[in-house]
């Protein structure tokens, strides 16, 4: 009889300490924002457009990995704003072109590199531009020169690149608790702006895409006013 009731208190032990185990081994939404959040290999903060009837502008910035591969490892972060000029007309253009980016009191100069597979002109300042002060870009190539006023078109958004990634981490919940391992996040998260121009000039999305060291991919995309799931994917 001692035995016996010793064996019922074992396993009742034995099946509170499974029932612990099960409750715990899946994180929940905040923990899971908590572990991907330091495992970002981009971010977007925020994109500044204009346009002329000749140039067209935009100028993204944020955080990414200074070695650059997706691969589910996330590496040191560096800051990055990216301008970039598209022309919108035949302009012949000088070997070297030039441009001026001013954000409020601050500029920045310097040559532009032209993009091989569309055309664009571009450079990366390096630095996160996130002000409400007037932001201008200017484009120099010899005698053709031309500059707009560009504004942040995620300033009255609902939805910011943190909010994004909690909305992302509740949606994906089960998926993701697929990456813990050891309580350590196995992969790496890219935050973007998109601009679906099939549907709308402009309309923009967020896009939080999480990929794995075993080559998973899981991914939402967020509408920012209205902070409604868009789509959703897993691979």
């Amino acid at each position: 009889k001692f035995v016996e009731i010793n064996m019922k208190k074992f396993c009742l032990s034995l099946m509170l300490v499974l029932c612990s185990v099960m409750c715990f081994s899946a994180c929940s939404s905040s923990k899971l924002y908590t572990l991907a959040s330091t495992n970002i290999a981009e971010v977007r903060h925020n994109l500044y457009v204009g346009e002329t009837e000749n140039i067209k502008v935009s100028l993204i910035s944020g955080t990414r990995e200074k070695d650059y591969v997706i691969n589910g490892y996330c590496t040191e972060p560096v800051e990055f704003g990216v301008l970039t000029f598209t022309l919108k007309n035949d302009v012949v253009m000088p070997e070297v072109v030039n441009y001026v980016l001013t954000v409020g009191t601050t500029r920045y100069d310097g040559v532009l590199e032209k993009n091989p597979y569309d055309g664009t002109y571009v450079c990366d300042v390096k630095k996160i531009i996130d002000t409400t002060d007037v932001v201008s870009a200017k484009i120099i190539a010899g005698e053709f020169v031309d500059s707009v006023q560009i504004s942040n078109v995620a300033s009255g958004w609902n939805v910011n690149h943190e909010n994004a990634l909690k909305l992302a981490c509740s949606e994906l919940k089960k998926e993701l608790n697929t990456l813990i391992e050891n309580d350590e996040f196995c992969g790496e998260c890219y935050i973007k702006i998109l601009n679906d121009t099939e549907l709308k000039e402009n309309h923009y999305f967020w896009y939080v895409n999480f990929v794995s060291r075993h080559g998973k991919t899981f991914a939402v995309i967020i509408d920012p006013i209205s902070n409604e799931i868009m789509a959703k994917k897993t691979i």
